[in-house]
């Protein structure tokens, strides 16, 4: 037999004639007390649950005194402030011998069992029909969304490259990074970009590298 309770914000189990150390209470030693939030008991197999304790349920226990637990090192430090702080501390304890544990009355109640309900969705064979339905409109949905936001994203890409935003590939002389302008005047007269060092942004090739590159080449 043995019991679940709790006892100043904290649970313990309760076995007859154990000694348990609870949190600190206001007694003396030899005072008798009683802990009637019991959670959960058992005797010889019944096992009662409480929502969220059991009503009827008690456990009865002995003050065998009062002490202090092992000492704790707490230190703080503040880097570059020359701050030090070290302290110890001790925490308290009542510790307690359980006398007797009242169980409960009435009878034990029965544990409803779970309704079969996989095996029934599995015999009824049109919910199989639908759920397999429902995953294939979801895919084709999934699908056609890819395809919108792969759709938009080449969009995007094709408007930035008309603003001068997206930077344009040669393909006949490898990667560049210039703007559609300058790519145009450079084809239209003979510039070879390998030549071309770009003064735009992380090196970008701008229309006005291309017209300096015409002027030094006719000159």
């Amino acid at each position: 037999m043995y019991a679940i309770f709790r006892a100043q914000g904290k649970q313990f189990r309760a076995d007859p004639e154990a000694t348990l150390r609870i949190p600190t209470l206001n007694a003396e030693p030899g005072d008798k007390v009683t802990f009637d939030e019991v959670l959960l008991a058992e005797k010889d197999g019944d096992i009662r649950v409480g929502t969220p304790s059991l009503d009827g349920a008690a456990v009865a226990a002995e003050i065998v005194g009062h002490g202090r637990g092992e000492k704790i090192v707490v230190y703080k430090m503040k880097r570059r402030k020359g701050y030090r702080k070290k302290q110890g501390h001790r925490q308290g304890y009542t510790e307690i011998k359980i006398v007797e544990i009242s169980f409960p009355k009435g009878k034990k109640q029965p544990i409803k069992k779970a309704a079969p309900v996989v095996e029934e969705a599995v015999a009824d064979e049109p919910v199989v029909e639908e759920v397999v339905e429902a995953s294939a409109e979801a895919t084709v949905a999934d699908v056609a969304e890819e395809t919108v936001v792969e759709a938009a994203e080449e969009t995007a890409t094709e408007a930035a490259a008309q603003v001068g935003d997206a930077p344009v590939e040669d393909a006949s002389d490898g990667d560049y990074d210039i703007t559609p302008a300058a790519l145009e005047l450079a084809t239209a007269n003979g510039i070879d970009l390998a030549t071309i060092e770009g003064s735009g942004k992380e090196g970008r090739i701008l229309k006005s590298d291309i017209d300096k590159a015409i002027k030094e080449k006719d000159a």
